[in-house]
């Protein structure tokens, strides 16, 4: 799955309508996340569910999510995404549209997220990663960062248009119309332009075929058991833990601070631009400089911001400029991640090897803001959050600067799939 050689302009002219496609895709695999928020008050006037009743059908996302992704990785290396992709999206706008048939009994909502927790699997970041790595090289870095900067496409419209439909057309005829509007906007160009380096082999003549077609990189076992995974796998759930549960915390955690709410919430804010901008930074460096480096620096960045938040409670200057600190490092920390699982172990097992990191990335993210509620109502205070981060950031940034060099897989085109090959440090 290795890709064409050239440059990085060259692999971006002729591969920017797979890019394009994977972002929309992982647009779409964020939606669940986002609609929930809106969607909390309509239900609670409809129904009179709890608020923590509600947002638990998002968590059959997360747990189905940490069971599956080592499964859809083994499913993508060896069919390729492209078809599951397409399987995906249209499952998962069908899933949001069934949502509208919740009844009175909360057991009914519970039951309808199971369908788009199944869907979701089917377009996790696995998908859309695959597929862009096997068709970058040089590239592969920003490639990574303009698909998986999806999510900020997600988070900026589903939560103008949820709350516009609702306005306009009630809650049930809001999740079919948002939908529509994905479906719309995601299907077609994942039908149209979607694939991979494996699926394109698959249905072009034989002398036609990508160079190197050969799946060069590390067997599964052989990957699974290499203590530098370990490492890799260690650092990538420390990371999400430690950002994401910043992020998703943050305005309670200022107002904490004693900061008044709506300074709170226009703080947070300003994350989505600096989560892009650190995404697009980010995704440059890992294309000119090692990875690894690219990765400690990411980790090592929410340290400013827990020093400067214990330092200067209160202080809405420095909370804005922490801020944006941390939306600097939640831009880096996925693509990092996945970068260097294509570096160190190659792409003959990419699916499954990043899959099972996935899983985990999700076991992380739901397990972060509930960790630093539990500090919260233990001590009524987020300073035991802050100053547990700054030793953790350090140890996860320490392991992702212990990953070593790249190796270079010198493979015999005839190899069979899914054995290990050659390997030597570059």
């Amino acid at each position: 799955m290795t890709t064409q050689h050239g440059d990085a302009r060259g692999e971006f002219a002729r591969n920017w309508p797979v890019v394009l496609a994977g972002a929309l895709g992982m647009a779409l695999a964020s939606v669940g996340a986002y609609v929930t928020g809106i969607f909390i008050q309509p239900l609670e006037q409809e129904f009179g569910w709890s608020r923590a009743e509600i947002v638990a059908g998002l968590g059959f996302v997360s747990v189905f999510g940490v069971i599956s992704a080592p499964i859809i990785g083994l499913i993508v290396d060896r069919f390729g995404p492209r078809r599951i992709g397409v399987i995906g999206v249209a499952l998962a706008c069908l899933a949001l549209a069934g949502l509208s048939l919740t009844g009175p009994s909360i057991w009914t909502w519970w039951a309808l997220w199971l369908p788009l927790a199944f869907a979701s699997k089917f377009i996790n970041p696995t998908i859309w990663t695959s597929g862009v790595s096997s068709l970058f090289d040089a590239g592969r870095g920003l490639a990574l960062a303009f698909v998986l900067g999806g999510t900020a496409l997600c988070s900026s419209l589903t939560p103008i248009l949820g709350n516009y439909f609702i306005e306009t057309l009630g809650w049930r005829q809001a999740f079919i119309a948002l939908a529509a509007f994905w479906g719309v906007l995601v299907i077609p160009p994942v039908w149209l332009f979607f694939t991979s380096a494996l699926d394109r082999n698959r249905v072009v003549p034989k002398n036609e075929k990508i160079d190197a077609e050969a799946l060069t990189g590390v067997g599964v076992r052989e990957a699974l058991l290499s203590f530098k995974y370990v490492r890799l796998t260690l650092a990538g759930f420390l990371a999400s833990l430690i950002v994401v549960s910043l992020v998703t915390g943050l305005v309670p955690i200022l107002t904490s601070l004693a900061i008044e709410r709506q300074s709170a919430a226009n703080i947070a804010g300003l994350i989505g631009i600096a989560t892009i901008t650190g995404r697009l930074i980010g995704g440059y460096l890992l294309d000119r400089i090692n990875g690894n480096l690219v990765a400690a620096v990411s980790l090592i960045l929410p340290v400013i911001p827990c020093a400067l938040l214990l330092a200067y409670p209160g202080s809405v200057p420095v909370a804005t400029a922490a801020t944006l600190v941390l939306g600097l490092s939640l831009g880096v920390e996925l693509d990092a991640v996945a970068y260097l699982v294509s570096r160190h172990f190659g792409m003959l097992n990419y699916g499954v090897l990043f899959g099972t990191i996935v899983g985990l990335l999700t076991l992380a993210t739901g397990m972060g803001p509930l960790l630093i509620s539990f500090v919260y109502d233990a001590t009524q205070s987020y300073n035991g959050v802050l100053w547990g981060y700054i030793p953790l950031s350090l140890l996860t940034a320490l392991l992702f600067a212990s990953l070593g060099r790249y190796p270079v897989f010198d493979v015999p085109a005839a190899a069979p799939p899914g054995k290990s090959q050659a390997m030597k440090s570059a």
